[in-house]
């Protein structure tokens, strides 16, 4: 096996084999309570004392999210939920789920993948991008239903190519080039991200290339 590949085995073996999944329900109507389209009061009158205002409005590139959801258990492991708006209408059009570096493990991200092929089936599609060079690994599982679309995403940002000669270290001619100390992999960007979005919105719903 060709070591650039080396890596996405490591995932693919982790993945759940064999698991028996529950069938795929005929759809869903939003996030928990939360349905597309509703304005910033609906939802908190919909996941009621469970949101949380954000220090600030955060942007996302045609949305923004102003509240969240922190400490949503999914399979038990904890993410934070940012419910983000529509810039032009001002309403729900997605919820982002994350969990980042600490807790964003392979093992992790098989937790999550049991727990939503109990709930919601087997994945309608399944991407997988080796990690190589400056390229991460991303491994991206999607279910489709009429109403709302759920991706699953595992990002690891690790790669060896990231490792580079520390920028703060200053020269010195009688220090060895191997001795200057160098990015630590552990503080690079690791994720777990869980969307769920309307349906209707096709720019949100990026499948395979």
């Amino acid at each position: 096996m060709r070591p650039k590949f080396l890596m996405l085995a490591l995932v693919l073996a982790l993945m759940p084999n064999g698991l028996a999944a529950a069938e795929s329900p005929e759809d869903l109507p939003g996030w928990g309570a939360a349905r597309w389209g509703m304005a910033a009061g609906e939802l908190e009158t919909a996941l009621g004392a469970a949101v949380q205002p954000l220090p600030g409005r955060w942007l996302y590139g045609g949305a923004y999210a102003d509240l969240s959801v922190p400490d949503v258990d999914i399979g038990g492991l904890a993410f934070t939920a940012y419910l983000q708006m529509d810039e032009t209408s001002d309403r729900l059009r997605q919820v982002l789920l994350e969990r980042r570096r600490v807790g964003a493990t392979p093992a992790a991200f098989e937790r999550l993948v049991e727990s939503l092929e109990a709930a919601y089936g087997e994945p309608s599609q399944v991407c997988a991008q080796a990690k190589t060079g400056g390229v991460p690994l991303d491994y991206h599982m999607i279910w489709r239903f009429p109403t709302t679309i759920v991706h699953a995403k595992f990002l690891d940002f690790s790669t060896t190519a990231a490792f580079s000669r520390d920028p703060q270290a200053g020269f010195d001619p009688r220090r060895a080039e191997r001795d200057v100390r160098r990015n630590l992999r552990r503080f690079f960007p690791r994720r777990i991200l869980l969307r769920f979005h309307d349906a209707r919105e096709n720019d949100l719903d990026r499948g395979c290339p």
